[in-house]
């Protein structure tokens, strides 16, 4: 599946987590990574179905706390994630700690 990466530049303020992940919440987000680091800007890289990218662009762009929306198109064989690059911890394996 294709998908765009989107980098997002917050202003960190109390709830800003919470609001970015209610913004994000109807539409398939398929990686996210929140990185703060004072007294620098939040960061938050999303990743997301290219059909979506451009509707998720405009609707993080509304938000109160953020600063800039970069859209970049990524594709299905790209090895590293967001989670990566904003320099957030994985987790390996299924959530809840239950495999298949």
């Amino acid at each position: 599946m294709e998908h765009a990466r989107l980098t997002v530049t917050l202003r960190p303020t109390t709830g800003t987590l919470a609001r970015l992940a209610s913004t994000l919440n109807n539409h398939r987000v398929l990686d996210l990574a929140f990185s703060t680091a004072a007294p620098a800007p939040a960061r938050a890289v999303v990743r997301v179905p290219r059909p979506e990218a451009v509707r998720v662009q405009q609707k993080l762009r509304r938000m109160v706390d953020v600063l800039d929306v970069a859209l970049e198109p990524a594709g299905p064989a790209e090895g590293s994630g967001p989670a990566e690059e904003a320099g957030a911890v994985r987790e390996a394996g299924p959530v809840g700690g239950r495999g298949r």
